[in-house]
């Protein structure tokens, strides 16, 4: 319960806040006394060192009204600004928990929250609400109309606000707060459920400076909203936290057993988180033993007591409250506990349940009233009598450690609560014998023979506590250890065994206890002999006619030392026996035989004790040599493709032939013959042979032994044959024609004569042998069969494959060739008619007048083309084609066209010069032209608005002064080139029409510039200086209203242009 109200207080402390609580009855505290004033305050003792005494505490500074507690004049305070820090909110958390588990339960204690000041319900008394009592069995009753009324009070007074900080100094600062804003809220919705006012309310500041203990001091308790705290430490971080009213206590722990007899139980209890209030007494109640109601039996302050009289083994349920002056705590959680019986009765004695050579295994039965058992074991060899070698609660113990083969005494007594039993009566058990230690090493007795020897051994030093019942001897050849010996004695004969072979023996012994360790091993090795019989040597590939080459292998015991040598005896056809061999090699060659002979080989083998016995002889017949090398073969052509070959039998040198060899090759060279025959005939039809070709052939006879020499090499010539068959042969078509194309084939020793082509039922023969040749006069669109065969000196070849191929189609007829446009530099061609459905390409051509050929100026599908750029009066030749996908057609006939004359150039705009009120003079650019004929230009005038041009000028200046000309009328001009030929005028194109309007009917008569441009040079008018006229086109008087307005507004432009130019410049 400390721990709980710790962790409580270090939530509080985490922010600084303030304790308020209801008054009981009007209370005649007002706002805390200043300094220096004479008021008794109440004394809280336990204030830590360094804070002032209570009198030094003021809730206002010096010369602070004090409030009323009617009417409170503090503004209300900012909003509290409450931080955790990671411990604090671990705590927080932690007592949420907790709260949420007693909520569940169904406690009777209320939540923090539900509390108005950390008092129940029955401590408001004064606001008409029912109080809770306590009942005589210890239930709480409560009435359900109180509820709705306790939650409204727990919120309305839960809603204060955190106190603030002002007026912080290094020794003093000054605390203000608010009443709980629920409450007037409550006032202003005029709620008749409570009725609280401020001045029911007195509030209570705790301070604790930052320590670890962080133990929280009253420093003031009153109604006012205000409190200074003065004396405080510079640098020292306080906390005020809210502390809640006393309350019942916490509900305390189930008391503890202490002692107990028979009789009596005596009872401690820790102590209780007394919630603000001191503990006045303790309730203890208890069932009496009956499983009935509980019973209360003590009430005082003590936390112990002991209950007499009771009944032995009685099992008792106890339950404990504790009482404040609040009220009484919620009962402890129930505890049994039972008084003593009596002790246990003598127990059977421990019975062996195994036993090995340093262990007992012992086992006892369990009884239902024995809790803990005690073992004691005697050993007679130590003297020291029974001593505790088990204390437990098991029916079972393993003594561990003892000595193998001895004996051994036990005893066995119960315990429970009521008391210790006597000891069971004495029982004695012995452990198992261990086994013996290893035997010495054994070693050998007497001399080693080759097969056979005789060892001996200790007996080991250590028989574990039984006698030694056998011997076990095992020896060891490298293939694992074997048994040669079992018994008693402790020594044996080792027989049958190999000579010169290595063994190691060990002996090991058993007894009642068990088999011991092997003893260290013994190594000997028996007498060799000479080696065994070698196998009956064997021959290594086919024997020679000159020599013969026999292995062997190693004989399968080498008598018990290593082979030094093998010993080879040989016996010839004669009956003589010779030694062909002598060394460690398993394998010899035997040179010096004669072919076809039977040879006898036995072989030994032989040692440092000396040879061992023959082998079994194997029988050898040498080779046979190779045939001598055969006669010069003989050759008979049989046709210009087929050689018949036959030679002679030659001497087979001790083995009969058993095939031949021939080989053939077009030249003498030794490289280029290759088989064609291997078999046992001596003759042979070579076939497929090329005509007029000489071949080259030799043979060789091959028996058992090999093959002979080659014989010399025979040679002949085939005759000539009819040309071989045309390939490869190819096509070129025409519409009228078709080109063949062919390569000679092999003329076979005979020159060409001709070649005879097939086409249809026709056969065309060619002069001379050549290897193309037009077939003329044919058939356009039409297919052909084509076969052809070449001809020479002996006869005529073979006709070749049939060659399919057909003649073109006719190309298309060129078409007429018009002229539909004459121009002086271009002429416009047409021919055909309709549409080119079948997109035939045409091409038209024209002469160059220089070079006499003709180029292309047009190619495509169309049916007309303009060709530009040409000359005037100039005539052109032109031809054309067609063509398709079957070929070009032929040109047409030339056509000779003739271009038109040129007209003069067109004219820009006239240009006025001088505008007065009845003339002006215009000016133009002359035309500029290619030819070399006059040009005269002729000038017309018209009234704007009527349009109707009459011609005022001819001439070939390009100047003109128009006279008679209306003051203040608007006229339009232009005017046209006219280019004076042989064979007359030609007019060209009018220029551009000049609008302009003469001057207005007045003594001083202004020039108007109508043109566009103001880069055309100006004329004087009537010998005036240029800058007289200038002035006059500015004067006010004389110039219009609107050409003023349009002056202005370029004056303007070119000003702003020049300003924009500078700043930009500037910039």
């Amino acid at each position: 319960m400390e721990t709980e109200k710790n962790e409580r207080l270090a939530e509080e402390a985490a922010a600084i806040k303030v304790r308020m609580a209801m008054n009981p009855g009007p209370t005649n505290k007002g706002a805390g006394p200043g300094n220096g004033t004479n008021q008794s305050q109440q004394f809280y003792p336990g204030l830590p060192t360094g804070f002032p005494p209570q009198h030094f505490h003021s809730n206002i500074q010096p010369g602070h009204p004090v409030p009323s507690p009617t009417h409170l004049g503090h503004s209300p305070p900012p909003n509290p600004t409450y931080y955790k820090d990671e411990r604090t909110q671990r705590q927080h958390i932690k007592l949420k928990k907790k709260l949420h588990d007693k909520q569940q339960k169904g406690d009777a204690l209320l939540p923090r929250k539900e509390l108005i000041n950390g008092l129940k319900r029955a401590t408001i008394k004064d606001k008409g609400m029912n109080s809770v009592g306590t009942s005589e069995d210890g239930e709480e009753s409560s009435v359900p109309d109180e509820e709705d009324s306790f939650q409204i009070i727990t919120d309305i007074l839960s809603s204060v606000q955190a106190p603030k900080v002002s007026e912080l100094s290094s020794r003093s600062a000054l605390l203000q707060w608010a009443p709980p804003n629920r409450l007037s809220e409550s006032a202003s919705n005029d709620s008749q459920e409570v009725d609280i006012s401020e001045s029911d309310l007195r509030y209570e500041v705790l301070l604790s400076d930052k320590s670890k203990e962080m133990k929280f001091k009253s420093i003031y308790s009153g109604a006012s909203l205000s409190c200074r705290i003065q004396d405080l430490k510079p640098g020292q971080e306080y906390s005020v936290c809210l502390q809640h009213p006393p309350c019942e206590p916490d509900q305390p722990q189930p008391p503890k057993l202490i002692h107990r007899t028979k009789n009596s139980l005596q009872l401690r209890w820790n102590n209780v988180n007394d919630n603000g209030s001191h503990i006045l007494h303790y309730l203890l109640e208890y069932d009496e033993g009956k499983g009935g109601d509980f019973v209360e039996f003590h009430k005082s302050r003590g936390k112990t007591h002991t209950l007499q009289k009771l009944q032995p083994a009685t099992a008792y349920k106890f339950r404990l409250a504790a009482v404040n002056d609040v009220g009484r705590s919620p009962y402890s959680d129930p505890i049994v506990y039972c008084t003593y019986d009596n002790p246990p009765t003598q127990p059977s004695p421990p019975t062996l349940v195994e036993a090995t050579v340093q262990s007992l295994h012992l086992q006892w039965n369990r009884r239902p009233k024995d809790d803990e058992y005690t073992l004691q074991m005697n050993d007679p060899k130590t003297k020291y009598g029974h001593m505790n070698v088990y204390n437990g609660r098991d029916n079972f113990h393993v003594c561990r450690s003892l000595a193998y083969f001895s004996e051994y005494t036990f005893r066995l007594r119960t315990r429970n609560d009521d008391g210790t039993s006597p000891w069971s009566e004495e029982v004695t058990y012995r452990t198992l014998p261990d086994r013996p230690a290893r035997p010495s090493k054994p070693v050998v007795k007497g001399r080693i023979h080759a097969h056979s020897f005789k060892l001996k051994w200790e007996p080991p030093s250590d028989t574990g506590g039984a006698e030694i019942t056998r011997y076990i001897l095992e020896v060891n050849s490298g293939s694992g250890y074997e048994t040669v010996y079992s018994g008693i004695e402790t020594e044996a004969v080792c027989d049958k065994l190999t000579p010169g072979t290595t063994y190691q023996l060990r002996v090991s012994c058993i007894s009642a206890g068990g088999c011991s360790n092997y003893s260290d091993p013994c190594t000997v090795t028996t007498d060799a002999i000479s080696p065994g019989q070698c196998a009956a040597p064997r021959l290594v590939g086919k024997p020679k006619s000159s020599s013969i080459t026999v292995r062997w292998t190693e004989p399968d015991y080498n008598g018990g030392a290593p082979v030094l040598d093998y010993e080879v005896e040989m016996a010839s056809p004669d009956s003589s026996r010779a030694m062909v061999h002598k060394s460690k090699e398993v394998e010899c060659t035997v040179t010096g035989v004669s072919p076809g002979c039977d040879y006898y080989f036995v072989v030994r083998a032989v040692n440092r004790i000396g040879p061992g016995s023959w082998s079994e002889p194997l029988k050898v017949t040498s080779g046979a040599a190779p045939p001598t090398a055969p006669e010069i073969p003989t050759l008979q052509c049989k046709s210009p493709f087929h050689i018949y070959v036959e030679w002679q039998e030659p001497p087979s040198n001790g083995a009969p032939v058993a095939e031949y060899r021939l080989e053939m090759s077009p030249d003498v060279d030794e490289d280029k013959f290759h088989g064609i025959y291997q078999g046992p005939q001596a003759n042979y039809d070579v076939k497929g042979l090329n005509p007029f070709h000489t071949y080259y052939f030799r043979v060789q006879a091959g028996n058992s032994a090999g093959f002979s020499l080659y014989s010399a090499v025979a040679a002949t010539i085939t005759p000539a044959a009819p040309p071989s068959t045309v390939t490869n042969l190819r096509s070129e078509s025409t519409p009228t024609s078709i080109t063949l194309y062919w390569n000679h084939p092999a003329d076979n020793g005979s020159s060409f004569v001709c070649y005879n082509i097939e086409i249809g039922d026709k056969i065309i023969s060619t002069e001379y042998p050549v290897n193309e040749y037009t077939i003329a006069n044919l058939h356009p669109d039409t297919h052909y069969k084509i076969k052809i065969q070449a001809v020479n000196g002996v006869a005529a070849g073979s006709f070749s494959s049939t060659l399919r191929t057909s003649t073109l189609r006719l190309p298309p007829i060129a078409p007429k060739l018009e002229c539909v446009g004459i121009g002086h530099n271009y002429l416009k061609l047409k021919w055909g008619d309709g549409k080119n459905t079948d997109y035939i390409q045409y091409c038209v051509e024209m002469e160059n007048t220089r070079s006499h050929e003709y180029q292309c100026v047009y190619k495509g599908t169309a049916l007309s083309c303009k060709v530009n750029k040409l000359h005037e009066t100039t005539p052109y030749k032109f031809r054309i084609n067609a063509s398709n996908d079957a070929g070009i057609g032929d040109y047409s006939h030339d056509y000779v066209f003739t271009t038109s004359i040129a007209p003069p150039a067109v004219l820009k705009i006239p240009k006025i010069v001088e505008v007065e009120q009845k003339s002006c003079t215009l000016e133009w650019v002359p035309s500029k032209n290619q030819f070399s004929d006059p040009v005269v230009y002729q000038v017309q005038l018209a009234r704007l608005k009527e349009q109707a041009f009459r011609q005022i000028y001819k001439a070939s200046e390009a100047k003109c002064t128009i006279e008679g000309l209306e003051g203040g009328v608007e006229y339009s001009a232009r005017v046209c080139p006219i280019r004076i030929t042989a064979g007359g005028e030609l007019p060209g194109p009018y220029s551009p029409v000049l609008n302009f309007s003469t001057s207005p009917a007045e003594p001083t008569a202004v020039s108007k510039l109508s043109s566009p441009s103001t880069s055309s040079p100006l004329h004087s008018h009537r010998g005036r200086p240029f800058y007289h006229s200038v002035w006059q086109m500015f004067t006010f008087r004389q110039f219009p209203d609107e050409y003023c307005t349009y002056v202005y507004v370029v004056l303007v432009m070119l000003a702003g242009i020049v300003i924009s130019l500078g700043i930009a410049s500037f910039l």
